[in-house]
């Protein structure tokens, strides 16, 4: 018996570069099929979906609810790349896996094709989200920038998971160096004094919203120093086999990295008369794009568009209780107002009674204004009005308050603004219910409004009709139509008669 020896030759780069790309395709398809993979998809889309739940989207809320979502994603990618890279030191399987033709370099680098598999998962997860909004969809001025995040921070969890995985391939290692880097994000907010601190800045996800559409923000530079921190695991999983190379491409992540944090940095918009010129800019009547629907003009800022059908459906149950002797009617700005203009703002709530709630807002804001009434954050008259911030609301002080009591434009806005509403009567039923700017009133003006409710509309706005000039005034409420009994004039509370 004869036997033959066949040499067989060596292996080519050719023949490494397709058995790392087999080993690598492995890898992927266990990733993929792992149910905690489908069970962080579904948490992560679920968490974005339930935070935006109760307003309509913008896009600046959107992907900062995405983000803070995604880093639930990120911390279960991190771990089950931490499990893939230490397989081979569980349950006694390193001797096992020391015999085959792969080397531990060769699998590091398959375990990497995980990074940019995570990033195709965050982009997936982000893109059912969007999904979930319908059939909403975010207003505002899309930043691709900011959405990158979710799909940059599932790959620093891989990233990082395979480092750990390759220097520290105990079990323990996974959960616990998660639960590191969860302490130090948790704490990072907390060192900043503000929002604009470089701990808040070098927060993976951007909390702060644009207070103006289109108002300039380093999110490109903050994506680019995320995407360092991926070269920089990257680079830390692959130290472990080699140095050189690794080593240098530290190095050059380092660079830009720390460039972009020093951007950040200088790109913060300082607190001062500039800033302010730049958001008051962004929000002017030019920056508006108005349309008119019947006998109100309604101006949205750029992106917003789609919100003026919700404007229409809390403006348009008032308007047509205002007979046509009012003439031309206040606009809806989004935004720095003009005169006799109401203004509403950069939020807008749904569903149930949150979208009531912002119907009932606007409505007040557009009596306000119709009645010639003081605003509510200035103090000032329609006339004179500048506008309110649409973003931060609670920000401004409040003008003074003046008395409405015994005047007959209170008792019409209060009916104006209760006969648009689903149940007018239970907004009249109470104190606090209802606010016209900074009119103050009482329980008597709010009972003859509830008697207007019972008169058939059509007798109602035509009575408005012959006497608008007066409703417009503030003339006291003598000989009330309708058999309503005249009021006090004064709610004892010492304001002054509103002008």
């Amino acid at each position: 018996m004869t036997m033959t020896l066949t040499p067989v030759p060596p292996a080519t780069p050719t023949a490494h570069r397709q058995a790392a790309a087999a080993l690598a395709r492995a890898e992927i398809r266990m990733f993929l099929r792992s149910p905690a993979l489908g069970a962080g998809v579904a948490i992560t889309a679920g968490l974005c979906t339930t935070w935006g739940w109760t307003a309509e989207p913008t896009w600046d809320m959107f992907t900062t609810n995405a983000g803070m979502a995604a880093l639930v994603l990120t911390g279960v990618v991190w771990l089950l790349a931490h499990l893939a890279a230490s397989r081979d030191h569980r349950h006694g399987a390193k001797e096992a896996s020391s015999t085959l033709p792969a080397t531990p370099e060769r699998r590091t680098l398959a375990l990497l094709a995980l990074v940019p598999t995570a990033g195709v998962i965050g982009l997936v997860t982000f893109g059912i989200e969007l999904i979930a909004l319908l059939p909403s969809w975010p207003a505002g001025l899309f930043d691709p920038w900011n959405a990158l995040v979710t799909v940059v921070l599932p790959m620093i969890g891989a990233a990082v998971g395979v480092a750990v995985g390759r220097w520290l391939p105990a079990t323990a290692a996974g959960p616990l160096s998660l639960f590191a880097g969860t302490a130090v994000l948790a704490m990072m907010p907390v060192f900043g004094h503000a929002a604009d601190a470089l701990t808040w800045l070098l927060f993976p996800v951007v909390l702060v919203e644009s207070s103006a559409p289109g108002l300039p923000r380093p999110t490109g530079w903050h994506f680019l120093y995320l995407f360092a921190l991926v070269v920089l695991a990257v680079a830390g999983a692959l130290l472990r086999h080699r140095r050189a190379v690794p080593a240098l491409v530290v190095i050059l992540a380092l660079v830009p990295g720390t460039i972009a944090v020093q951007r950040q940095v200088d790109g913060r918009l300082p607190a001062g008369p500039a800033t302010e010129a730049a958001v008051a800019a962004l929000l002017a009547p030019a920056a508006q794009r108005c349309e008119r629907h019947g006998r109100v003009s309604y101006c949205p800022l750029r992106g917003y568009d789609g919100w003026v059908p919700h404007w229409r459906e809390a403006i348009e149950p008032v308007v047509r209780a205002v007979p046509a002797a009012a003439g031309e009617l206040p606009e809806v700005r989004q935004g720095e107002g003009t005169a006799t203009s109401a203004s509403v703002g950069l939020r807008w709530s749904r569903r149930g009674g949150w979208a009531e709630d912002s119907r009932i807002g606007l409505r007040q804001e557009y009596v306000r204004a119709l009645m010639g009434l003081p605003d509510r954050e200035s103090g000032v008259l329609p006339e004179q009005n500048g506008g309110t911030s649409p973003a931060g609301e609670e920000t401004l002080g409040r003008g003074p308050q003046c008395s409405g009591a015994g005047q007959l434009r209170t008792v019409v806005a209060l009916y104006l603004v209760a006969q648009a509403a689903p149940d007018g009567s239970w907004l009249l039923g109470g104190d606090d219910r209802v606010e016209i700017g900074q009119m103050q009133f009482g329980a008597p003006e709010r009972a003859a409004a509830a008697q207007l409710l019972d008169v058939p509309p059509q007798q109602v706005t035509a009575w408005l009709s012959d006497n608008w000039a007066a409703v417009r005034s503030p003339v006291a409420a003598r000989a009330l139509p309708f058999g309503i009994a005249d009021l006090p004039g004064s709610t004892g509370g010492g304001e002054a008669a509103c002008p």
